[in-house]
């Protein structure tokens, strides 16, 4: 481009005066630009002025996982024998991936076996290592929390767990000890004590039979351990509730496998003691479920987590944590007065009721009334079901949970028994309420546990049929209750009985034996229905299978479905107590259970393996 452009300047001013004139009054001037070498010299100095470099300096590296370093990494999915190529080289600010700290101060970078200077996140290996490392004690405990969910909250549970599971360690192992009883000795018979008087004979004195004479009797107390169970209770309860669920959760998983090793009244009182506290924990738990918007994910890992817990025999506690999301489609319809009987029956599943524990309700009372929302709680309080209720705890039990499990699949044994004694007998455990002395909040024991039962007031009990149909449901859903010998001779026992007393005890009655025809046709029509059990987990009884011999028929039923437990597994742990009762039947009311069981193994269509069923020899001769 030249540097000498013209330049055309047209003017149409009227005023131009001396500009004109001096410029020959010419209206179209031609101007030719005039560098100035001065100016154009200052100006290049201003510019190389303002891009001066006066002070350099590299990069900033952060801090970075050796395997995002820029020095050369070598990846493998499991390489411990072993630094890979370079691996073991790093830079100032390489960091190991499994202790989360510099390499520099990795004391296992480098060692054969171990080489955290191999690991990437590339690895499930490696990042299972590292989840494990970051989680710390919650890892130890079964909590299946992801890495990048350990904010403060959890930190602090894991924190106050390892230290509550140090002290609580040497609190039991001081248990375990015992302590002697004072003043007990037994009279020995030995040479060497035969002469000694009553204060000298405690001493063990040189003689062999001195062993056997005299010995300590330790007793057990569990008192300062459940106080120091109870100190913690009380100090999660301070914590922000994740922190606090967690904790208890955690705490649950450290006492609850604690025994001792003494007399039975020692461990029944162990045993005792830690119902109430399972029950005082799960209590808080199911509270702040209720009280508090926790996620989804959060929930669904501390459901994964409750259902591990190594739960005793004897717990009555639910094998879920079974409370309701607020976004349940039943409850949320009741809330918004969409649904006004809290009853649900969807196309393809079972029919939902509305039914929840007592501490849910008060959960939830308190959560509604803290956001005035009193027009949804109106409508809750007026359709939920609780207590005193026999109808809607056999539906809610055996309604379909998310997962397509039912509450009734986690019955225990003594539970299942219990139920059965309340549908039968018309009474209740009378839940009784204790003072906490740490906050002096209310709390509600297991109710099961209760030694007091009250008539329920404004309920019958159920038909036996309708019992006989919810117990064969249970059995049908339940594995644990289905392999339980004692209930199935509580259940036979119920089923012949005319009716229960209120401490559950059946009183038997005696049914005359059906003409063989209605008995091959009833058992026929019986095994059809255990069958539909067992296939669509729907049970359907017309009318037409009572008539003639209703009550023979419940007990025929009942009698199929103990065969089918027989030919199920090996018999034995169930023959043994069916076998205890034979004369005892043969004599009183319970001849048709007998009868009924022996039309079974008559037919010669029932071939038993010997080695299977070693009892094979014992069935034929029941009937001598």
């Amino acid at each position: 481009m030249p540097h000498n452009i013209p330049i055309i300047i047209l003017s149409d001013e009227d005023d131009d005066g001396d500009f004109l004139r001096t410029h020959n009054d010419s209206s179209v001037l031609i101007v030719e630009i005039e560098r100035n070498e001065a100016d154009v010299s200052k100006h290049i100095e201003e510019l190389d002025e303002d891009l001066a470099i006066t002070y350099s300096q590299t990069a900033t590296v952060l801090p970075h996982a050796r395997y995002d370093c820029t020095l050369a990494f070598c990846r493998a999915e499991q390489d411990v024998s072993g630094p890979l190529q370079d691996n073991a080289k790093h830079c100032d600010q390489c960091f190991c991936y499994i202790c989360d700290k510099l390499a520099s101060m990795c004391e296992l970078w480098t060692i054969p076996g171990i080489c955290h200077c191999n690991a990437h996140k590339h690895s499930v290996y490696w990042k299972a290592l590292r989840d494990k490392s970051l989680m710390g004690f919650l890892h130890e405990l079964n909590f299946t929390f992801d890495s990048l969910d350990m904010d403060s909250d959890l930190r602090r549970a894991e924190t106050s767990l390892q230290i509550f599971a140090g002290s609580l360690a040497m609190k039991y192992a001081t248990f375990l000890l015992g302590f002697e009883t004072p003043n007990h000795s037994a009279s020995c018979r030995c040479t060497c004590h035969r002469n000694i008087n009553s204060n000298t004979q405690t001493q063990t004195i040189g003689c062999k039979g001195c062993y056997k004479h005299h010995f300590k009797m330790l007793e057990y107390d569990y008192t300062v351990v459940s106080q120091h169970i109870k100190m913690f209770l009380n100090e999660a309860k301070k914590e922000n509730p994740k922190a606090c669920v967690v904790m208890l959760l955690g705490a649950i998983k450290l006492f609850v496998n604690h025994t001792t090793p003494g007399n039975i009244h020692a461990a029944n009182t162990v045993s005792e003691t830690m119902s109430m506290l399972l029950w005082r924990f799960m209590t808080k738990v199911w509270t702040l479920l209720v009280g508090f918007d926790f996620s989804g994910s959060f929930i669904k890992q501390l459901e994964s987590f409750y259902q591990k817990l190594p739960l005793p025999s004897n717990c009555t506690l639910p094998k879920s944590l079974s409370v309701l999301p607020w976004d349940d489609p039943l409850l949320s319809a009741v809330m918004k007065g969409q649904n006004i009987t809290g009853e649900r029956q969807g196309k393809g599943q079972r029919h939902q009721v509305l039914c929840e524990p007592l501490v849910v309700i008060q959960a939830r009372v308190c959560k509604l009334q803290q956001q005035n929302k009193y027009r949804e709680l109106a409508r809750y309080l007026k359709v939920v079901k609780s207590i005193n209720n026999p109808t809607g705890a056999v539906c809610h039990m055996l309604s379909l949970l998310p997962g397509a499990t039912c509450l009734a699949s986690y019955l225990t044994p003594q539970q299942f028994r219990a139920y059965l004694r309340i549908l039968t007998s018309g009474h209740a455990p009378d839940v009784a309420q204790e003072l906490d002395a740490g906050n002096g909040h209310m709390i509600i024991p297991d109710p099961l546990l209760s030694t007091k039962w009250t008539p329920i007031e404004g309920s019958n009990s159920f038909k036996m049929m309708e019992v006989l149909k919810f117990a064969l449901r249970v059995l049908d859903c339940n594995n644990i209750v289905f392999a339980d010998s004692e209930t199935w001779v509580y259940l036979l026992s119920v089923v012949s009985s005319s009716f229960t007393t209120p401490d559950g005890v059946p009183v038997g009655a005696f049914y005359a034996e059906p003409d063989i025809t209605y008995q091959t046709v009833t058992r026929d029509a019986a095994s059809a229905i255990l069958e539909e059990l067992t296939t669509t987990s729907r049970i359907h009884i017309s009318k037409i299978f009572e008539s003639g011999y209703p009550d023979q028929a419940r007990l025929l039923l009942a009698t199929q479905a103990l065969v089918l437990r027989i030919f199920h597994s090996q018999f034995k742990p169930i023959l043994s107590v069916i076998m205890s009762f034979r004369v005892k039947w043969s004599e009183t009311e319970h001849t048709l259970v007998a009868y009924f069981l022996c039309m079974y193994f008559w037919e010669n269509s029932v071939v038993l393996d010997l080695n299977t069923y070693p009892t094979n020899s014992l069935l034929a001769t029941w009937n001598e």
